[in-house]
């Protein structure tokens, strides 16, 4: 879930790029933030906004269900201080995290992949934005959350969903990326479960790596 300090920055003014950033205080991105985030909008699929209180409260007691938490990641990397500079003089450093991570070398083959079938199908953008914005589709994610400091996207193949989030923390200068599935971490026990899982998490390290390359 996007953290209070990013709520905060949201509602300052794009027009001093810099004036989110003395508000800022660090540590504001977990893990359990982004499980209960994708738990309480059904992965992204759904507005809190849109949905009824009794439902909402509903689906804040599945927090504490520990039978049923789906697998959640979140990975960060320390970036230097000239890039962390950089990233503080941006109007929006989630959109540059962003631009990074779909633009960089690392990422280049599964965009390879992707393309030709969105291409093919034409309900996304297969260019990458200069601002993700809210609802808007780029391959096979879509924009549901935003703020300066962090961006969480949706995405669904067949029953499999998920969100993906990125995200910069000025006062740690350190980007974050990390990724909720609605896969529970019981079903991830499993012996062939749990290669396939190991091989996503140095996949999602490697896609970090990539992004902070690309800064």
């Amino acid at each position: 879930m996007i953290s209070s300090y990013c709520r905060r920055c949201a509602s300052t003014s794009a027009s001093n790029p810099a004036a989110w950033a003395r508000n800022t205080l660090p540590g504001g991105f977990t893990s359990d933030g982004l499980k209960h985030y994708g738990l309480l909008t059904n992965f992204g699929q759904e507005s809190l906004e849109q949905l009824k209180s009794q439902e909402v409260r509903r689906r804040k007691r599945q927090l504490d269900d520990d039978t049923n938490q789906p697998y959640v990641d979140l990975f960060s990397k320390r970036i230097s201080d000239e890039c962390s500079d950089y990233l503080k003089s941006q109007a929006s450093p989630s959109d540059v995290l962003a631009r990074a991570f779909f633009g960089s070398k690392h990422f280049m083959p599964e965009r390879m992949i992707l393309t030709p079938i969105h291409l093919l199908s034409g309900e996304s953008s297969t260019s990458i934005p200069s601002s993700f914005q809210v609802k808007e589709r780029f391959l096979q994610w879509t924009v549901v959350c935003k703020s300066p400091l962090e961006l969480i996207l949706s995405w669904q193949v067949s029953n499999v969903k998920g969100v993906t989030m990125f995200a910069f923390d000025p006062a740690l200068r350190k980007a974050y990326h990390g990724n909720c599935i609605n896969i529970t971490e019981k079903a991830l026990d499993r012996p062939l479960a749990a290669t396939g899982l190991q091989l996503h998490k140095q996949y999602a390290q490697f896609l970090l790596d990539g992004m902070v390359k690309h800064l």
